[in-house]
């Protein structure tokens, strides 16, 4: 069974939603608001906490182990953490994407193609590496058996190789911005969503399948069992099979704007939360 109504709704942004993260420490969602705030959501409450403010739009949010990170765009990585908070500038572009990995780094990149990776320092960060690379605003970054799996504004997505520091197996799979791009292990294939509002499956750099999932720009793609949950500007949220990549479910009219973030979390991850430039957050039983 699939949700038709969700069971919570959270307003206080002042401006588009544009990513979302549940911290299961905290059992909070965090939210990166176009208003410069970034704020925090108690599970079962809709009175949200400011985290972090600032005159710049946050993009891109991520929870670590009691640590809470966002980036905006003017290129500032936020971290708050024991009470602590502190303000990176390495970047000098937008940050875009914001992913912790299984040896608990962060991994940051930017509207310039810059990766960065960081590790943890007690309540702060320390730079470990930097990438320059020419897959334009990095949009999107996840976890891959081989490395680190990016998606790029020049609607590539590619492999970064943590040993030798190189981006291997660059793949367009766009005409135009690739917006996430997720390994699936069991198939062996990698999902993309594009700015063209297709969804794509690539084996290594065999093009398998290219559908025409949204009527425009597909912003977010979480997998959650063996359903992969879409959405994007045309103000859709889709449930696909992994299996048949049929629809088997789309929410009536979850948003009056784009729907530019979607979450997996809550209490034993069944629920998924969205995010829209209507200001507003919803929170789906699954």
């Amino acid at each position: 069974m699939f949700p038709d109504v969700p069971i919570a709704t959270m307003r206080g942004h002042k401006g588009a939603v544009y990513d979302l993260a549940w911290d299961p420490q905290s059992e909070s969602w965090f939210s990166a608001g176009g208003d410069g705030v970034v704020a925090r959501w108690l599970f079962g409450e809709t009175d949200g906490q400011v985290l972090f403010q600032d005159a710049s739009p946050f993009f891109a949010i991520a929870a670590l182990e009691h640590l809470v990170l966002g980036g905006n765009s003017s290129g500032g990585l936020f971290v708050n953490g024991g009470g602590e908070h502190t303000v990176y500038n390495t970047h000098k572009a937008p940050i875009f994407s914001l992913f912790t990995d299984e040896k608990n780094l962060v991994w940051s990149g930017d509207g310039s193609g810059l990766i960065c990776v960081w590790s943890r320092d007690g309540h702060r960060l320390r730079l470990e590496h930097q990438w320059p690379t020419s897959l334009g605003k990095i949009r999107h970054l996840s976890a891959h058996p081989r490395g680190i799996l990016v998606a790029g504004g020049s609607g590539h997505w590619g492999l970064l190789d943590r040993k030798n520091s190189s981006l291997t197996s660059c793949v367009k799979a766009h005409k135009r911005s690739c917006y996430w791009a997720l390994h699936l292990p069991h198939k062996r294939v990698v999902l993309s969503g594009g700015q063209d509002g297709h969804l794509s499956v690539h084996r290594e750099e065999e093009s398998l399948l290219n559908l025409n999932v949204h009527q425009s720009a597909v912003y977010r793609g979480v997998i959650q069992g063996q359903t992969l949950w879409t959405c994007g500007r045309d103000k859709d949220v889709k449930a696909w099979s992994l299996n048949s990549l049929d629809v088997v479910h789309k929410f009536n009219r979850p948003h009056s704007r784009s729907v530019n973030a979607l979450a997996l979390g809550g209490p034993k991850g069944a629920h998924l939360a969205t995010g829209s430039d209507d200001r507003s957050i919803k929170v789906w039983p699954l």
